[in-house]
């Protein structure tokens, strides 16, 4: 199961205090250097976290856009009681037939004009073999 995890801000910085002391001796400096690389390396990683969150968004949303695109057929779909007669149940079926009829319209017109445009393109096709051949 996936457990979400706060990330810390990116420009707070935790060691600062240690980081600003200046070191006494050769240890206490390769500690602060390797503090510094840590933070450095923590901070590249917050980055990349968000990158891949924000990816992960927009993912979710693209799949979500996706899946709300899809229209489907039936009026019902959720398989609760309805009752049949009643006067929103009726106007719903009215609106529901008349988007179906609506669409099947279009669909036709479409399929006339991707009709008509290949029709010009056969005999566009024709022509400019004709003119090819004449030259």
């Amino acid at each position: 199961m996936y457990m979400p995890q706060t990330v810390s801000l990116l420009q707070y910085k935790w060691y600062r205090k240690i980081l600003n002391h200046p070191a006494t001796t050769k240890a206490e400096h390769e500690l602060q250097v390797a503090l510094l690389e840590s933070e450095q390396h923590e901070e590249k990683s917050k980055h990349q976290m968000i990158g891949l969150q924000a990816a992960s968004v927009l993912q979710l949303a693209a799949w979500e856009d996706k899946a709300g695109r899809k229209k489907g057929t039936r009026l019902i779909g959720d398989g609760l009681p309805r009752m049949l007669t009643g006067d929103v149940f009726v106007a719903q079926v009215i609106t529901h037939e008349n988007a179906m009829e609506a669409e099947a319209r279009e669909k036709e017109t479409r399929a006339k004009r991707r009709a008509e445009c290949s029709e010009e393109l056969t005999h566009w096709k024709t022509e400019e073999i004709e003119r090819k051949e004449r030259n």
